[in-house]
């Protein structure tokens, strides 16, 4: 993305040579594109825009002027995060990418109606593509936590392929992608096609030219006729958190309750195991393979704090995510 990251979407034919394809235009933008004329932008037949929020730890100052001109224009709105991965120690990198995430969060404000958030990947930090894997998790899985939605990643092929080691547990896990692939008649899709779902969001160029934007902007496509059917819907509301029984203790089975969930029908359950190296359970990892209802306490765990986080998707692909945590004893 380079520094403007703002997205805007306007019905556009993408021809094949065996079949038109529907997409849908958009841009992303930041503070480098200065004053931005969002009717000119709208009436150009853009129909839906990202705008950076932060910048590693620092709030995009045309952030809160970019969303409300942008929405006022009726284009469909996203936020982003420009990462900054940082971290010498395990610990230090779960903390860095949490820390980051909670000032994502507190500046972009993600709601219902809008894009889901993107984490835009571009530098490693001097991370090992092990340990940018374990920042990106704990970055996603906070936002998610927070908001009940799984974050989109936005980065190049080239990109995830060294630095993030082509990775496909991210597609798996349920976050979309948007890739960026420039001046080629099809983007290059990594981690095996994003687990056979292909890409949601591609940025084709770092040069459109957009009424009501000086310069070069960075061009967008979504997948698809509607953009609508991307927005966030309402989301399942969690009545009572999840409970953990069991003891925790060495080789001890624990049981995590589904807690309580007010959606109609009745939403899809998933569950989450993670380490906290903190008693708040404020800077947890993911604990690899620790998807069901139950878990049996490990020698690892011993002296940090299980959590469980119980997401809950209904059919319109919105989530709502609630957890419960438990110390462990020797």
């Amino acid at each position: 993305m380079r520094r403007p990251f703002l997205l805007l979407v306007a019905v556009f034919v993408f021809a094949s040579p065996a079949a038109a394809a529907p997409f849908v235009r958009g841009i992303d933008v930041s503070h480098w594109k200065g004053s931005i004329v969002w009717p000119h932008v709208a009436h150009g037949g853009y129909r839906f825009a990202f705008a950076e929020a932060t910048n590693g730890f620092t709030a995009d100052p045309t952030y809160a002027r970019n969303h409300s001109g942008a929405k006022a224009t009726g284009l469909a709105f996203g936020g982003f995060h420009f990462a900054r991965p940082a971290g010498t120690t395990p610990r230090a990198v779960i903390a860095n990418a949490t820390a980051q995430a909670d000032l994502f969060v507190s500046v972009a404000q993600p709601q219902t109606g809008e894009l889901a958030p993107v984490l835009d990947l571009e530098r490693t930090g001097g991370l090992s593509p092990a340990s940018l894997r374990a920042w990106t998790a704990a970055w996603l899985d906070e936002v998610q936590l927070q908001i009940g939605i799984r974050p989109t990643i936005y980065a190049s092929p080239t990109f995830w392929r060294k630095a993030v080691g082509d990775a496909s547990v991210f597609a798996a896990a349920g976050s979309s992608l948007w890739v960026a692939h420039w001046h080629v008649p099809a983007p290059r899709v990594p981690a095996a096609d994003w687990g056979a779902s292909g890409w949601s969001f591609w940025q084709w160029t770092d040069c459109s030219h957009v009424p009501g934007i000086r310069g070069c902007v960075d061009g967008d496509r979504y997948r698809g006729s509607r953009v609508a059917s991307a927005l966030m819907a309402p989301q399942p509301v969690a009545i009572d958190v999840p409970t953990v029984g069991g003891v925790p203790q060495t080789g001890q089975l624990l049981s995590a309750s589904t807690g309580t969930w007010q959606a109609n029908p009745a939403p899809t359950l998933a569950y989450r195991w993670q380490r906290c190296t903190d008693t708040t359970a404020q800077t947890c990892a993911a604990i690899p393979k620790a998807v069901t209802s139950t878990y049996t306490v490990s020698p690892a765990d011993v002296g940090s704090t299980l959590r469980v986080v119980v997401t809950a998707t209904s059919r319109a692909r919105s989530a709502s995510s609630a957890s419960t945590a438990v110390p462990v004893n020797a």
